[in-house]
């Protein structure tokens, strides 16, 4: 059904193969521990298997990423908590392959390892245990491990044994040797191991990391292991190179694609000269395994004999991405899709008394009996439930009412109602403020009284030994008056009872703010930002008359309590500079409106003066003015020295020969 699909739909018009491997790999991996079903593996392996066929194994590896961050805890989940505790018990984190490796499902298995290498290199983790290894040679991979993640800060980090380069090697190892993944299996490990990372941390290059990797007593024995493998497989595909491959008679040809479903033919067997490329393969990897020399120190490739390949050994080293495909047995690939889509279309293809006939009993066992089996087990299972009943959610910040924008006394009532909400709040911090300053004062006038010096008087015997062999009468006693610190204790309880009301003001304070308080500052923030985007799009009196209004309502909410709390302080400032810079700047009308205010309340200057743009007035340049020379005093001169910088001297030299 899986391969059916994935044809039809990657005909042209249709939704494509991606979309369809994005749909199965979406239900197959919805229930909880589906990677330990062996029924689920073998159908993800499925999947995986045409999309590298179709080159669509990005869309599956997306699907897999997400799932695989969650389960290592990125997501703020529950999967954080079990992946700490393993990660501090020293088990080895979650994967999709919870063993070392798979050996049945190897197209899953090429797809998960791809995956994590796709997140060992997104949190750079693969770049610094190289480098922490490079940095200090007596380092093992384990303490370079956990220096990386702390370099790094990473929440959680895969355990030793699932960094790549164990991964893909003990992947190698399991792979049956004719899967036709297998070379390229072994070329992702090489390249992990073979690397020569130095220079590209400005290092010295010191040969190939991967044997920093294996220095453990358990890991040289699965290097050599490792060795032997690569002779067996060699072996193996020296062996099946001398097979003879006979083509059955009157093979169809590609236009006798029905022909070919129905009737797929003897088993396949690989081409001997793709064996033979594969024995010179493995020949090559053996090489360079067991080259010591070429490990452990800079080795100048051309200079190597062919038998090595320099060329190809120089893509290892430098970290080639570009797969070998032409080690990929294609022909197989090919002949397995058709057994598979032969088995479907047959089953398609049954005639329907066939199909509806029962007998007295089915054979469970025979793979004829598919559909039977699956129509029994549907019917066994529950009716499904109705779709739960659909609530209206009620959006957590009301909309703007279009009303506002154009009627001043609706826009200042919501804007009062919200403004409201915000300038309580500062007066409730600037009162625990206020609070808190009183108590830790009362706090320090307490500690000097604490502790007191209290006279009294104290008795001491002093012995005598006596002299020139004389006994003595007896230990002589002095008394002795001296000053003992004595601790108050009702300072002490008066200090304590302080000492718990401030910890509690310090936790009300630190406390979330209340909901109403941010939909209130969005509500204000979303009303602002529609009349702007409104005035932009077209000006109106109506429009421009409401944001005049909106900006001294606004203005009006400044007091000391909201000038002492930064929050606040800085949202009011941010709603005046918008409203001011669009409706007030340069607007001749509204220059003595902001003159007058700024005169009233001078705490206002630096937050309006800004927008007082007298030059824009200069028929009321004079009056503005002398409204700011009338106005001066002691106590207003930085004010109005501010307001007489905005007077342009060409602007007043215009009104007086006006």
């Amino acid at each position: 059904i899986f391969q059916s699909h994935v044809v039809e739909s990657s005909k042209p018009g249709l939704v494509g193969a991606a979309a369809v491997l994005e749909f199965w790999v979406g239900i197959l991996t919805q229930q909880n521990l589906w990677y330990r079903d062996k029924t689920v593996l073998f159908l993800m392996d499925q999947i995986c298997c045409a999309a590298f066929t179709y080159h669509q194994e990005e869309c599956v590896q997306k699907l897999l990423y997400q799932q695989h961050k969650t389960a290592l805890g990125y997501h703020g989940d529950r999967g954080l908590l079990s992946s700490l505790v393993g990660w501090i018990s020293g088990n080895a984190t979650p994967s999709f392959i919870e063993g070392q490796s798979l050996s049945a499902e190897i197209w899953f298995a090429w797809v998960v390892l791809n995956m994590e290498g796709v997140f060992e290199e997104d949190s750079q983790l693969r770049r610094c245990v190289e480098h922490e290894l490079l940095s200090e040679l007596n380092i093992s991979p384990e303490q370079a491990l956990k220096k990386a993640q702390q370099r790094l800060k990473l929440p959680v980090a895969p355990s030793l044994q699932r960094l790549q380069v164990y991964r893909w090697a003990y992947q190698a190892a399991a792979t049956p040797p004719d899967h036709p993944l297998l070379p390229l299996i072994w070329q992702k490990f090489l390249q992990l191991y073979l690397r020569q990372p130095g220079p590209e941390y400005g290092l010295a290059a010191g040969g190939c990391i991967g044997k920093r990797f294996f220095q453990a007593s358990s890991q040289a024995a699965f290097l050599r292991d490792l060795r032997q493998r690569i002779q067996e497989v060699s072996d193996f595909h020296h062996a099946a190179s001398q097979a003879l491959r006979v083509l059955p008679p009157n093979t169809p040809s590609s236009d006798q694609g029905d022909e070919t479903l129905n009737n797929p033919g003897p088993p396949y067997l690989t081409s001997p000269q793709l064996h033979t490329e594969l024995v010179r393969l493995f020949g090559v990897f053996s090489v360079w395994l067991d080259d010591e020399t070429l490990q452990k120190q800079e080795v100048y490739l051309p200079s190597l004999p062919p038998e090595y390949e320099p060329h190809r050994l120089a893509q290892v080293m430098q970290w080639h991405q570009e797969l070998w495909l032409e080690y990929v047995d294609q022909e197989r690939l090919q002949y397995d899709q058709r057994e598979v889509l032969s088995l479907w279309k047959k089953v398609q293809s049954e005639p329907t008394f066939l199909q509806t006939q029962t007998s007295g009993f089915t054979d469970y066992t025979s793979l004829s009996n598919a559909r039977e089996r699956i129509l029994s087990n549907l019917q066994k299972h529950p009716v499904p439930r109705l779709a739960p009943e659909l609530h209206k959610l009620k959006a957590p910040v009301p909309e703007v009412p279009s009303a506002c924008l154009t009627d001043c006394k609706a826009a200042c009532k919501l804007l009062e109602q919200d403004l409201s909400i915000l300038q309580d709040q500062a007066r409730i911090a600037v009162a625990r403020e206020a609070q808190q300053v009183a108590m830790e004062q009362e706090l320090l006038e307490s500690l000097p009284v604490l502790f007191k010096n209290r006279p009294e008087q104290v008795t001491m015997a002093l012995e005598c030994k006596g002299k020139g062999g004389q006994p003595c009468q007896g230990a002589a006693n002095i008394t002795v008056t001296c000053e003992l610190v004595q601790k108050q204790e009702a300072v002490q309880t008066q200090i304590t009872s302080l000492r718990r009301d401030i910890k509690k003001l310090q936790t009300d304070a630190m406390a979330p703010p209340p909901e109403i308080l941010a939909q209130a500052a969005v509500h204000t923030e979303n009303f602002i930002t529609a009349l702007v985007n409104m005035h932009k799009a077209q000006k109106s009196p109506a429009v421009q008359k409401v944001g005049v209004s909106a900006f001294y309502k606004v203005v009006s909410f400044v007091c000391e309590d909201t000038l002492r709390h930064p929050p606040t302080r800085q949202y009011l400032s941010s709603c005046v500079e918008v409203l001011g810079q669009v409706f007030i700047q340069g607007n001749a009308e509204e220059c003595g409106r902001v003159l007058k205010t700024i005169l009233e309340q001078r705490r206002l200057c630096p937050l309006i003066s800004p927008f007082f743009t007298p030059n824009a007035a200069p028929s009321q340049l004079v009056f503005l003015y002398q409204d700011v020379v009338t106005s001066l005093s002691l106590d207003s001169a930085d004010v109005v020295f501010m307001l007489l910088t905005k007077v342009s001297p060409r602007g007043c030299l215009g009104v007086v020969n006006m």
